[in-house]
């Protein structure tokens, strides 16, 4: 069977990186990887600006690798930008520059999709990823922003959080400080120790973490400083305190002139450690696996398995669920009821699915929506929709984009506030979004009216599309009046918005 050439491009802070992939016979082979070297975070993180000069650089860039990736006959390629862009003032104009320049789309993804990715380029490693997490584990991803902390447990994902200490901004506290004091180590150390410790706090407390995997590359630089200690892919807390001690007197210029490192490199390698170290210690763990994947290993997993040319064992769409379920948990959502409707929504969905024409990652929302639904509550009992809408708007979940977000908080509010009339919107996000958050929250209205009692009073539900109606048929010894009111009621706007009669009948069990 004839091979797929993939090609994958990443704009970062301190490089533009692409990678190029066979896929093929379900492997993935990465056959070339192209680095260009450049000082962009400094100036974009700062001065929250890419100037002209810069965006000339990087054009000329990927113009090349444009037409190295003619050379190798890539069938698909993707641009991705990272944070560097995404918190420039003149995002849009750079983005307008490039597409002008080179005629690339640069796909901007958000915190948490840029997480997912990196998370998926595991797979590419050679690291038993399954069987390590069936303990305690943290998966800490490096970027130049922050650090992003996923927690597993028995091979599922129940937490993740992002702390505000990427390498980067780390740097630029280095860089304030190193000139202001003789020990600025123990400044930097102290800094990134208060963030960690307070999400040791907040999120382990007293659960003890049985591995630690980072992804990032920070290996090679610790191996150029100590050669004598061989290092492979997998470090010990006191391999990690031998390297801290013999750089913790140097100066980044130092470092560099005698470990043979860029500036670049020794700036950020220096908060890299002491973030190993610090969370080794705060988590009580003992060992880092380290990954050298990136973005592009990322992206041609997600591209296999989109084109279905790869098998993974991991479940990907549960580890998204269950990050839901843990923001549910964070907020004391009522766990039976939201399964309930989760499990109700789902099922009208793929009932009426001739009716709305939405897609899996639409419903993939609708499932988020359902078990996030009633968290406003965790606010305010009395307006819970917009508690909820708020609260969905300033939390990430993983996996989802911003775009996805807004429109999942958006389900959430219109589960209990009336959607308005779409002639009285006129930004661009109801013109685009507007029918299918009408349908998706109409789902989850007629679901959630399924069980208003919080009850489950249900012993079994069977659903049948019958032509233009859909029949809900429940089985129930307890009195379900409330349910049936309501659902008439919702029922009715599901009408009008699927274009399909909801029709709840009731079979009395003995």
């Amino acid at each position: 069977m004839r091979y797929i050439t993939y090609a994958a491009i990443v704009i970062g802070s301190k490089n533009i990186i692409m990678r190029v992939y066979n896929i093929s016979s379900g492997q993935i082979r990465r056959i070339d990887s192209i680095r260009h070297e450049y000082e962009l975070g400094k100036e974009a993180y700062t001065k929250k600006q890419i100037t002209f000069e810069q965006i000339e650089e990087i054009c000329t860039v990927l113009l090349d690798f444009k037409n190295r990736l003619t050379e190798y006959g890539a069938d698909k390629y993707t641009c991705y930008g990272t944070s560097v862009i995404r918190r420039a003032s003149n995002q849009y104009a750079v983005l307008n520059h490039i597409k002008i320049r080179t005629g690339m789309d640069v796909i901007m993804l958000s915190n948490s999709e840029i997480r997912f990715l990196m998370y998926k380029g595991i797979q590419l490693s050679d690291l038993d990823f399954d069987t390590v997490i069936q303990k305690n584990t943290a998966i800490l991803d490096m970027g130049s922003g922050s650090v992003q902390v996923s927690l597993f447990d028995k091979k599922a994902l129940y937490m993740t959080q992002n702390l505000d200490i990427g390498t980067a901004k780390v740097r630029e506290l280095l860089e304030t400080v190193e000139n202001n004091t003789l020990n600025y180590y123990s400044v930097l150390e102290e800094y990134i120790e208060y963030e960690i410790d307070s999400f040791r706090s907040s999120f382990l407390k007293d659960k003890q973490i049985k591995n630690v995997i980072t992804i990032g590359a920070d290996i090679a630089h610790f191996r150029k400083i100590v050669p004598e200690l061989a290092l492979g892919t997998l470090i010990h807390y006191d391999q990690i305190n031998y390297i801290y001690k013999k750089i913790r007197r140097a100066s980044y210029q130092d470092l560099s002139l005698q470990y043979g490192l860029t500036g670049e490199e020794a700036r950020t390698m220096v908060p890299s450690l002491i973030i190993y170290k610090l969370f080794l210690e705060e988590s009580r763990a003992d060992t880092v696996y380290i990954c050298d994947t990136n973005l592009c290993d990322g992206s041609v997993v997600d591209y296999a398995q989109k084109k279905k040319k790869i098998e993974i064992g991991h479940d990907f769409y549960q580890d998204i669920i269950a990050s839901a379920r843990y923001i549910g948990k964070r907020y004391r959502y009522n766990k039976a009821h939201a399964e309930y409707v989760r499990t109700l929504c789902l099922e009208i969905f793929d009932h009426s699915a001739k009716f709305h024409g939405l897609s899996a990652r639409d419903r993939l929302v609708l499932e988020i929506a359902a078990i996030l639904h009633d968290i406003g509550k965790y606010v305010n009992m009395n307006d819970p929709g917009r508690n909820g809408y708020q609260l969905i708007l300033s939390t990430e979940i993983m996996g989802l984009s911003r775009r996805e977000r807004e429109e999942l908080a958006n389900i959430v509010l219109y589960n209990t506030v009336d959607i308005p009339d779409s002639d009285e919107n006129n930004s661009a996000f109801w013109q685009e979004e507007y029918l299918r958050i009408a349908k998706l929250s109409s789902i989850l209205r007629l679901a959630n009216a399924l069980d208003r009692s919080h009850k489950q009073k249900y012993q079994n539900i069977s659903m049948a599309r019958k032509g233009k109606d859909l029949v809900i048929t429940v089985e129930s010894r307890m009195d379900i009046t409330l349910e049936i009111n309501l659902f008439e009621k919702k029922a009715r706007g599901f009408r009008e918005i699927l274009g399909i009669r909801p029709i709840l009948k009731q079979k009395n069990v003995l």
